[in-house]
Order: structure tokens, then C-alpha cells, then sequence
């Protein structure tokens, strides 16, 4: 159970087109994705993610993080993404976003059945007009 929110994290964290290297742009892409995840629209996620993709180290290259996602929006029928804490910092073409993410999931009722509080770290380049998630690296928050 774990493990699915740290990966929904990083999908958090990718971003979809943007036209300039600005950290609004890189923020507007960051909100799509956040739509996107609650959509459980996995294709949006992985439009973002550059072919040579780390997460947690080697835990999760692109094509794992692709599998993992369709599992997990099959899953759960109901998707909540909640961002805090966002810090942004550009230099250039590449970018640094910290932030916490509460994720939740479940059946579809009043309540999520699952959740979880994650402090994670994505590293960002910006290629022929658009972000791409390079890497990024999650914890359970305060631990």
C-alpha cells in the first residue's frame, strides 16, 4: 500500500506541456498533473516523464512507473491528491520542486480508505518547450 503512494507522488510531480521555462509555467503544469492524477488519467502522468527516469534511486525507472500507475488507477476507484508546501526553484532550463503531498484512495465512498503524507523532492529539465521529470525521491513526511 505504501509503496503505490510514493509512486503516485512521483507521478504527482510530472509535468505536461509548458511553453517557457518559468517556474508559473512549471507551477501550471504541476496543477494539470494534480487533475490528471485525480482523474487517474495515467497517459497525462506519463506525457511528462523524460525516457531516462530514476525514482527513489533506481527503485522505479519510466516503464515501471508507467505499469505501476495503470495498477494503481485500477485500483482505486477514487483518487485524492492534496499538495502543501511547494517550493520551486528554477535555474534555467532545470528545476528543483519540494513539496508534501497528502494522497488518498479508495471505493468511491464519503471517505478515502487509504492515505498517506509523503515529503518528496523531483528534479526537472526543460527540452524542446515542455518540463520533464528527471527524477524524484519521496518519504513518508517526517521520517
Amino acid at each position: 500500500m505504501r509503496k503505490w503512494f510514493g509512486s503516485l507522488a512521483i507521478a504527482l510531480a510530472l509535468a505536461g506541456c509548458a511553453k517557457d521555462p518559468s517556474e508559473d509555467a512549471l507551477l501550471a503544469a504541476i496543477d494539470r498533473l494534480e487533475s490528471a492524477g485525480e482523474a487517474r488519467d495515467v497517459g497525462a502522468f506519463m506525457e511528462g516523464v523524460a525516457d531516462d527516469f530514476a525514482g527513489n534511486g533506481t527503485e522505479l525507472d519510466q516503464t515501471g512507473l508507467e505499469r505501476y500507475l495503470r495498477l494503481l488507477a485500477l485500483r482505486h476507484q477514487t483518487i485524492g491528491v492534496t499538495r502543501m508546501a511547494t517550493k520551486v526553484d528554477v535555474t534555467g532550463e532545470r528545476a528543483v520542486v519540494t513539496m508534501q503531498l497528502l494522497l488518498t484512495g479508495g471505493a468511491g465512498g464519503l471517505l478515502p480508505e487509504s492515505g498517506q503524507l509523503l515529503d518528496t523532492e523531483s528534479t526537472w529539465r526543460f527540452v524542446d518547450g515542455d518540463w520533464h521529470l528527471a527524477g524524484a525521491r519521496w518519504k513518508p513526511a517526517g521520517g
